[in-house]
């Protein structure tokens, strides 16, 4: 990690606000036609700093992990549907999958189309709910779409959150929620995965459940850490830094209690929001240096945004 980075701080000061209008934008992306975040008014909301310019399509329950093909669909998790959707760009909605083997998915966490047409699917859990997996044993697991044919890849993931194929496409990328760990799995040509990697620590700290992440051009991944409210940079070395955090450390040390004891709930994990930076679950680098930070969270009708030191690294998609 490089020092401008590794000296990088943030206070509630240097928070800006992006957009406004916004419910439980939980998903943020910027691309070519602007910064986009996932709304559960049903659709993605194209954001600028006004507000909501447009909502893209309607009636997905709860929208979350999303991504984009390269005709302008999203290709979006329904959190509550369970199901996979995608909205093409008139705003029609069409189910891309919604079982497996004859059975639901589980709780869809994210969809992730890469830029070969396949979509990998993260599930949190095979229950109806992710809360209704808190207190049980690791059940996540990832399902390949490719010429409309699923398949899962991957098994036994701790609460399996964003999934992302590296721009590389050599890996893919992902977040255990109640593992407290990001991995990464080797891709191969067939789109089978091979052994999985823990990326940096093994586990990232008292009550520091991650969510969603994003890559920069030093090979970093930035991570949300949803219960603590911050955001911390793990590099490839297995350096960690926290660029910013506001941890409620009475709520979080319950959640913790609640976790090892198996009575966790999903009220024990909204008590751990913060006031600026409240429940943090994604982010994504934009503007014309790509160095604008927009970050996505449960609990704020807007995006969170700051300047970083060093630049994201474009993603497929991305200008």
């Amino acid at each position: 990690m490089n020092h401008r980075l590794r000296n990088f701080s943030l206070g509630p000061q240097d928070l800006g606000i992006f957009g406004s209008g916004l419910t439980r934008p939980e998903c943020v992306r910027t691309d070519q036609d602007g910064v986009w975040a996932s709304d559960d008014h049903g659709g993605i909301a194209r954001v600028t700093h006004n507000g909501v310019a447009e909502l893209r399509g309607k009636g997905v329950y709860e929208p979350n992990g999303y991504s984009r093909t390269s005709d302008g669909a999203f290709i979006v998790a329904g959190l509550k549907d369970n199901k996979v959707f995608r909205i093409d760009s008139s705003g029609r909605v069409d189910v891309v999958l919604d079982q497996f083997e004859g059975k639901p998915l589980g709780t869809v966490n994210t969809a992730w189309a890469d830029t070969q047409g396949r979509i990998w699917v993260s599930m949190m859990t095979r229950r109806e709910r992710w809360f209704h997996a808190l207190n049980t044993e690791p059940d996540g697991y990832i399902l390949l779409i490719e010429e409309g044919k699923a398949r899962i890849v991957a098994d036994g993931l701790h609460l399996t959150n964003e999934v992302k194929v590296h721009p590389n496409g050599k890996y893919l990328y992902g977040v255990e929620t109640l593992g407290k760990r990001v991995f990464r799995f080797p891709i191969a040509s067939n789109g089978d995965l091979g052994q999985k990697e823990i990326f940096g620590p093994a586990d990232l700290g008292h009550g520091a459940l991650p969510d969603g992440f994003n890559f920069d051009q030093d090979g970093n991944v930035w991570v949300t850490i949803v219960t603590r409210n911050g955001i911390m940079v793990i590099s490839e070395d297995g350096e960690t830094h926290t660029i910013y955090e506001e941890p409620k450390l009475e709520a979080l040390d319950t959640l913790v209690r609640a976790l090892q004891q198996k009575t966790a709930t999903s009220e024990h994990l909204v008590a751990c929001a913060g006031e600026t930076l409240t429940l943090p679950t994604s982010v994504a680098f934009g503007g014309p240096d790509r160095r604008t930070v927009y970050v996505g969270s449960l609990g704020l009708p807007h995006l969170v945004t700051f300047v970083s030191p060093v630049a994201g690294l474009k993603m497929p998609g991305e200008p």
